[in-house]
């Protein structure tokens, strides 16, 4: 389930490496024109960068940035003033009303180990929870600012244009799909890998170090997919399939675009990397 928190902070992933080695960057080309393609992560260690010089001539080489969504406007508290009312429970329904006894002990359990507040939450969905939690417990581990975060800056500090596949409400619509999993099963498989979630960012960020998608895949989308496959389509492959169509576009325009998105719809067979290839794009590690 920690798999299926990462896509509810539309997590993915990156990691610093100094050397010349494979990383979560594909150059996409149709006779003159591409697209260069990098994987993010949402939150991330200051030890982590600088990332991979993949990342670096990318953005050198892009007049255009094109991120998941419009970043400045998802940090904003107008943004986190909306997800609060989506994630809110019916008047009169609480966090511990919805849950089962079991499992709600086993949060406050949770809670109480880690000095975590709870009853503020009382209001808000079991969804929301596990992802408050998700990511105070990364906060604690020391991961801060994510890569689409970082680029964004970057990219307006070197006169970039920017751009975005989804606006900020398609991205809250996706968190929301969470909300209609089983809440008891949810919350009992998220207090399970928030248990493990050093280990698992650990193995996460191995795999992301050496460019190894199909560990990434196997690591984070398999685990969602076997979980709920409705969630899988609609955060996965579903967003892939339209963002092929956005891509598309870019490769009819003279200038080369940097589409960031999270590392994870760049891994696995339904990856925005394999239905580019489908279309009969040429595809390539960007060197």
């Amino acid at each position: 389930m920690q798999r299926i928190i990462q896509f509810g902070l539309l997590c993915a992933f990156a990691i610093s490496c100094r050397v010349s080695a494979e990383a979560m960057v594909w150059e996409v080309t149709r006779d003159d024109h591409r697209v260069l393609l990098a994987g993010t992560i949402h939150m991330l260690k200051a030890s982590d960068y600088p990332l991979p010089v993949q990342y670096q001539r990318a953005l050198a080489d892009a007049q255009t940035v094109i991120f998941e969504t419009d970043m400045d406007a998802v940090q904003s508290p107008d943004f986190a003033m909306q997800m609060s009312q989506l994630m809110m429970l019916p008047s009169g329904s609480s966090l511990q009303s919805v849950l089962s006894p079991e499992v709600y002990a086993e949060l406050s359990d949770f809670a109480s180990a880690r000095n975590l507040p709870l009853a503020p939450l009382q209001p808000f969905k079991p969804a929301f929870v596990a992802l408050t939690y998700s990511i105070l417990e990364m906060q604690k581990l020391g991961f801060t600012e994510g890569v689409d975060v970082r680029y964004s800056r970057l990219a307006k500090e070197q006169g970039k244009a920017l751009g975005w596949l989804e606006t900020p409400q398609e991205q809250l619509q996706f968190i929301v799909a969470m909300t209609e999993l089983d809440a008891n099963e949810f919350m009992r498989y998220s207090l399970e890998d928030l248990q493990q979630l050093p280990l698992i960012m650990d193995d996460m960020v191995k795999a992301f170090k050496t460019g190894n998608d199909k560990a990434l895949f196997e690591l984070g989308g398999a685990p969602m997919q076997e979980y709920s496959d409705k969630l899988y389509n609609t955060i996965v492959r579903d967003r892939n399939r339209a963002w092929t169509t956005h891509i598309d576009q870019y490769l009819t325009t003279p200038e080369t675009e940097l589409v960031m998105v999270g590392a994870l719809h760049l891994a696995g067979p339904d990856s925005v990397i394999d239905m580019l290839r489908a279309e009969g794009y040429k595809v390539k590690r960007f060197k």
